[in-house]
C-alpha cells in the first residue's frame, strides 16, 4: 500500500508540475505575442510620421520650386507601390502566433473589387490633398488635414461599430474648431501674399480630403473584417500594393487624357533646382507616400482605424514644425494655438 500511495503521490507531483510548466510555457508565449504586436506598432507607427511629414514637405518643395502638374503630384503619392512587391513574392512562413488558422479565402473578383473601389476612392482623396498642399503652406495644410481624425471618429461609429465616448466626442470639436482657426488668417509663401479666396480654396479641397480619407481607413478596417478575415501582415502588403497600383493606373490615365504630360518636358526644364533635383524629389516623395501607406494600413490591421488616424493627426500636428524648420514657414500666434489644441 505505501508503494501504491507513493507512486500515486510522485504522479500528481508530476502532473502539477507538467501543468505549472504548460502555463509557464503559455504565459511566455502570451508575452512574446504582446512584444511582437508592440514592436509592429512601433514599426508602423514609424513608417506613418516619418512618411507623412516627408511627403507633405516634398510635395511642398515641388509646388514651390516650380512644378505645376497635379497629376504628377498625385501619382508620386502611390507610384512607390512598386518597392512592395519583393515582400508580396516572398512566401510568408506558417505562424500559428499570427491567427492564421482562418480557412475563408476571398476569391480573386472579390479581392479586385474592394481593391478598385478603395483605389479610386483614395484617387479621389489623393487629388483633393494634392490641390490642399498647391494652395496652401506646409503648416497651414497640416493643421487642417487633422480634422480626419474627427471625421473617422464619425465613421467608424457607423461602420465599425466603435463607440464615441465623451472623449471622442471633445477630440472631434477641439480639432474641428483647431484647423478651421487657420482660415482666419493672412498667409505669406514664397511668391508672395496667399489670397483668401486660394486659402478657401485649400480649406475646402484638404477638409473634403480629410472626409474622404476617415471614411476611406473605416471601409479599409471593414474589409478586414468582413472580406478578408485575415490577420498576416502579407495581407496588409497585399493591400497597400495592389490599391497603390489601381490608383497609380488611374492617376496615369488622368494624366494623359487631361494633356498635362505635353507640358512635362517644359515644367522639368524650368524646375529651379535641376532636373536632376526634379526626379530626386518625385522619387523620394513616392517612398515616403508608400511607407505611409503601409504604416496607416498596418495599423488599421493591428490595432483600429481611429488608433491609425490618432497617429497621423500626430503626424499632422509635427509637421507644421517640420516645415518651419526646413520651409521657412511661419508660424504665427493662430498657427500655434491651432497647433497646440490638436496636440492635446
Amino acid at each position: 500500500m505505501e508503494g501504491a500511495h507513493e507512486k500515486l503521490l510522485n504522479l500528481t507531483v508530476e502532473e502539477a508540475e507538467g501543468t505549472e510548466s504548460s502555463e509557464n510555457a503559455k504565459t511566455s508565449r502570451l508575452q512574446s505575442s504582446k512584444f511582437i504586436l508592440w514592436l509592429q506598432i512601433f514599426i508602423f507607427t514609424f513608417f506613418t510620421l516619418g512618411g507623412q511629414a516627408a511627403g507633405n514637405l516634398l510635395g511642398r518643395v515641388y509646388y514651390e520650386q516650380g512644378g505645376q502638374t497635379r497629376w504628377i503630384a498625385t501619382l508620386a503619392q502611390t507610384a512607390g507601390f512598386s518597392i512592395l512587391l519583393p515582400f508580396i513574392c516572398y512566401p510568408s512562413p506558417k505562424n500559428h502566433n499570427e491567427d492564421e488558422l482562418t480557412t475563408h479565402h476571398p476569391s480573386i473578383f472579390v479581392r479586385a473589387s474592394v481593391y478598385i473601389f478603395l483605389g479610386l476612392f483614395q484617387v479621389v482623396n489623393s487629388m483633393s490633398f494634392t490641390v490642399g498642399v498647391q494652395y496652401l503652406p506646409a503648416s497651414t495644410y497640416s493643421l487642417i488635414s487633422g480634422t480626419q481624425l474627427a471625421f473617422n471618429a464619425i465613421t467608424s461609429f457607423f461602420l465599425n461599430g466603435h463607440k464615441v465616448t465623451a472623449i471622442i466626442l471633445n477630440s472631434v470639436v477641439v480639432l474641428s474648431f483647431s484647423s478651421s482657426a487657420v482660415i482666419f488668417q493672412n498667409e505669406t509663401g514664397d511668391s508672395g501674399e496667399i489670397s483668401q479666396k486660394s486659402l478657401l480654396i485649400g480649406f475646402a479641397v484638404t477638409t473634403f480630403g480629410s472626409l474622404g480619407y476617415a471614411l476611406q481607413f473605416s471601409l479599409t478596417e471593414l474589409a478586414f473584417q468582413k472580406v478578408f478575415k485575415s490577420s498576416t501582415l502579407k495581407e496588409v502588403t497585399k493591400m497597400s500594393f495592389f490599391i497603390g497600383f489601381f490608383v497609380t493606373i488611374a492617376s496615369l490615365i488622368g494624366l494623359f487624357a487631361s494633356g498635362n504630360w505635353n507640358d512635362l518636358e517644359k515644367e522639368i526644364g524650368e524646375y529651379r533646382r535641376g532636373k536632376s533635383s526634379y526626379f530626386i524629389n518625385l522619387i523620394c516623395t513616392a517612398i515616403s507616400w508608400q511607407l505611409y501607406a503601409v504604416g496607416s494600413v498596418g495599423l488599421v490591421y493591428k490595432a483600429s482605424a481611429l488608433f491609425s488616424n490618432v497617429i497621423i493627426n500626430l503626424g499632422s500636428s509635427i509637421v507644421p514644425i517640420f516645415a518651419m524648420l526646413f520651409l521657412k514657414d511661419r508660424m504665427n500666434g493662430l498657427k500655434v494655438f491651432s497647433l497646440l489644441l490638436g496636440l492635446c
